[in-house]
């Protein structure tokens, strides 16, 4: 057998054969990824490699990539990203967006280069901004913000996604019913914010079926008709868990479902890769609440799980012992981030 030196310099993983037929048999499989990733305007094909020794048919080593279909911009993400890029590149004005457009430092600060500035209402008054071009985030905001920008001359544009949108009216229809809300996510997401910034009265945010029995037990006085709706991004059981810890405690209830679908196929085919694989890499913002809930669902299969903001993050030690790797993004994860964790793994394989 020729020496580790010899083993390592094949291992790289380029494009040309190598006729090793004496000692090593090279395969490299394609996998085809159905995203259609570019990068430098070449397709974007995940690799399995296997490498095997003839004479015995023992494999060296068998490392295999997949790239979930479901990786990258869900389509509210997308048609903001490109809501911001087009309005860069139409004005020589200063651009401006409430908050971050979407939860992904990496995607922020390449916009931030072209020169979008953030604007944080929490943190600085709404001023100045007469005649400047101001873009929502894809979470929405509260109606009170956006009041205050019209107040001040202020052009505003609407990238909001449109099953937050849905969820603020299924919200505001609920109330109007005579419903007491319920809103099932975060009380801090800004996508929560904004569906309670947008009721005439006082709703009520739950985070866990937990919070939903503590609750119930503290305002028996306001337990007559309740409404529910849901973060987009959370999970069908968080949903469901809640939903079945309100039931029967009140004398109405009427839910409406106001998960995105794009965030549940993505959840669900999570799910089954970890049916098939042996390590998950899930890419995105550490900020991004839709990415964090898909490590979690990860984690819950007992299936070893690690999320990264940026490929850098992984090291020799994230994949040691991993044969089948599976990589997923969340909804605010770009390609090419998806591309560069999957270059980073394989660099790793081939060091």
């Amino acid at each position: 057998m020729k020496s580790s030196a010899f083993l390592k310099s094949i291992l790289h993983p380029i494009e040309t054969t190598f006729a090793l037929a004496d000692v090593l048999t090279f395969i490299k499989r394609k996998k085809t990824c159905t995203l259609g990733l570019k990068k430098g305007g070449k397709r974007f094909q995940p690799y399995n490699y296997h490498f095997a020794c003839e004479s015995c048919n023992f494999f060296y080593m068998t490392v295999e990539v997949e790239v979930a279909q479901n990786s990258t911009f869900c389509p509210g993400v997308e048609r903001a990203i490109k809501i911001v890029e087009g309005e860069l590149s139409g004005s020589r004005k200063t651009i401006y967006t409430v908050g971050p457009i979407i939860h992904n430092p990496e995607v922020v600060k390449r916009l931030e280069s072209l020169g979008l500035k953030v604007l944080d209402p929490d943190a600085q008054p709404l001023s100045n901004l007469e005649g400047a071009t101001v873009i929502v985030r894809s979470h929405g905001i509260d109606l009170a913000t956006e009041n205050k920008l019209k107040e001040t001359g202020a052009l505003i544009v609407d990238a909001t996604c449109q099953n937050v949108k849905r969820a603020q009216k299924a919200a505001k229809e609920l109330e109007d019913e005579g419903f007491h809300l319920i809103i099932v996510g975060s009380a801090n997401h800004p996508e929560v914010v904004s569906i309670l910034g947008r009721l005439d009265k006082e709703a009520t945010v739950i985070e866990n079926p937990e919070q939903a029995i503590k609750w119930i037990n503290e305002n028996q006085g306001i337990l007559e008709k309740l409404g529910v709706v849901a973060q987009t991004t959370i999970s069908r059981d968080l949903l469901q868990s809640v939903v079945d810890s309100l039931r029967g405690k009140c004398k109405e209830m009427k839910v409406r479902d106001t998960r995105c679908e794009s965030v549940t196929r993505r959840q669900n085919e999570a799910l089954e890769m970890c049916r098939r694989v042996d390590l998950m890499v899930v890419v995105g913002g550490l900020n991004s609440s839709n990415t964090a809930r898909l490590a979690d669902l990860c984690r819950k299969t007992s299936m070893k799980t690690v999320h990264v903001e940026d490929p850098k993050e992984i090291d020799k030690e994230t994949i040691s012992g991993a044969k089948r790797i599976g990589v997923i993004g969340g909804a605010s994860t770009p390609d090419w981030q998806i591309e560069d964790t999957v270059s980073k793994i394989k660099s790793l394989v081939s060091g």
